[in-house]
């Protein structure tokens, strides 16, 4: 008798512990807050606003919007400039790679330690149609083995801590000027044949190519030093934006770079001196104006004739 009830107790327990396995396996043994296997659900084609706010600007908004088939940037002076789509479609690209490695942290007693609070890491928005379709902390990174970046990061309205791949921060904890349009040349020099440096005073000249050789002024240059100049500008960029106040003083330029091509639009540098700084602007960048004093960016777009020859010894 005694046995028979222990079996039929044993028997009890085991149906009681079987459902409850089954609610778990159902469940996924799943809470309010269970493990996400995904953070990041966009429609990239869809996505027409971006909000970032960095540590960098001490949380101020960086906004990103389509305009038409453009990207913009609006700027801390209410002026908006052109975004090229390969700096949104890099964040975006960051955005949907996102994917969680392992669950870092439950609750927010470990915010701080991995700067996912609204006031230590980088917040980010994405909108589509004005649908608000992501919000995400990006807080500090953690290096790992073997040569490994990760990004410890949090949904906004989770208590939840994910480490993922990737060092995030160094793509969004941006300002505003890290998304514009840095171009002032853009080519191939392969394909130049004729290059006009216009220079206060007697000091301009031209370079053009013939039969595949470069001349100063009818004049044969170095080959290999000629080449390297080139080169060394056919992708030349500027991050040191000058505001409006200083471009509207700008007049008469005192320098001026034409190069021309078989079959495209010439470009066309202009060298602006205001205020001691030399300014310039491109036409393939007609918005932008960078200060041209600093790491030696003058001596690049407006270089002097020894340039083109070989070094004396």
């Amino acid at each position: 008798m005694s046995s028979k009830f222990s079996n039929k107790k044993l028997a009890v327990v085991f149906a009681v512990l079987l459902v409850l396995v089954l609610i778990f396996v159902l469940t996924d043994g799943r809470d309010e807050r269970s493990f996400r296997t995904e953070l990041v659900d966009i429609d990239t084609a869809s996505v027409d606003e971006i909000l970032i706010y960095p540590k960098t600007t001490n949380y101020e908004e960086v906004k990103l919007f389509k305009e038409d088939d453009s990207w913009k940037v609006l700027l801390a002076d209410g002026k908006t400039v052109s975004t090229p789509k390969s700096k949104i479609d890099n964040l975006l690209s960051s955005l949907i790679g996102i994917k969680p490695n392992r669950l870092a942290a439950r609750g927010s007693e470990k915010w701080k330690e991995f700067e996912v609070e609204d006031s230590s890491g980088t917040r980010v928005k994405v909108l589509e149609g004005g649908d608000e379709t992501l919000d995400i902390i990006l807080g500090r990174f953690a290096f790992q083995q073997p040569r490994t970046m990760n990004t410890y990061v949090r949904l906004y309205n989770d208590t939840d801590v994910y480490e993922v791949e990737g060092f995030l921060s160094a793509t969004f904890n941006q300002n505003a000027d890290n998304f514009r349009d840095n171009t002032v040349i853009k080519g191939d020099h392969e394909n130049w044949t004729n290059l006009v440096y216009e220079y206060p005073g007697d000091s301009s000249f031209a370079l053009t190519k013939l039969n595949d050789k470069w001349f100063l002024n009818d004049e044969p240059t170095d080959s290999a030093e000629t080449v390297k100049t080139l080169r060394s500008i056919e992708r030349l960029t500027n991050t040191n934006f000058v505001g409006d106040d200083l471009a509207a003083a700008l007049s008469n330029p005192a320098f001026k770079l034409t190069i021309q091509s078989d079959g495209t639009d010439d470009i066309v540098v202009n060298g602006f001196i205001a205020d001691s700084v030399l300014v310039v602007n491109s036409s393939l960048n007609p918005e932008s104006y960078f200060d041209a004093t600093k790491n030696n960016f003058s001596e690049k777009v407006f270089p002097g004739q020894k340039k083109f020859f070989k070094k004396e010894n």
